[in-house]
């Protein structure tokens, strides 16, 4: 009987780690989403690229990019940035920025 008790004892502690985990996880996937951006688009002869701005912690600029010649997509990623600042994308000659946004880093 004894050491069923122990199991039981042991199983039990076991979820509650795991629960705390779980509860300490929790914030930081809700502290990504607080992440708030905007962007404006840029020309720089011959590419075209974004200027993104992010409030709510350090981030880096991401824009998914399409060919004009082949419709083909790709992503490019920019500078970190500080809350506040801004990334710089630029997408390759040939291309435009279809989609513009911001990731934690």
């Amino acid at each position: 009987m004894r050491s069923l008790q122990r199991s039981a004892g042991t199983l039990a502690a076991l979820m509650l780690a795991a629960g705390g985990l779980m509860a300490a996880a929790s914030p930081a996937s809700a502290s990504a989403s607080a992440l708030s951006c905007g962007y404006q688009l840029v020309s720089g002869n011959p590419h075209k690229g974004a200027a993104i701005t992010c409030t709510g912690g350090s981030f880096t600029g991401v824009i998914d990019c399409q060919r004009t010649d082949t419709g083909a997509v790709y992503r490019h990623f920019g500078n970190r940035a500080s809350s506040g600042g801004t990334s710089t994308v630029w997408c390759d000659v040939n291309a435009k920025v279809i989609w513009a946004g911001g990731t934690p880093s």
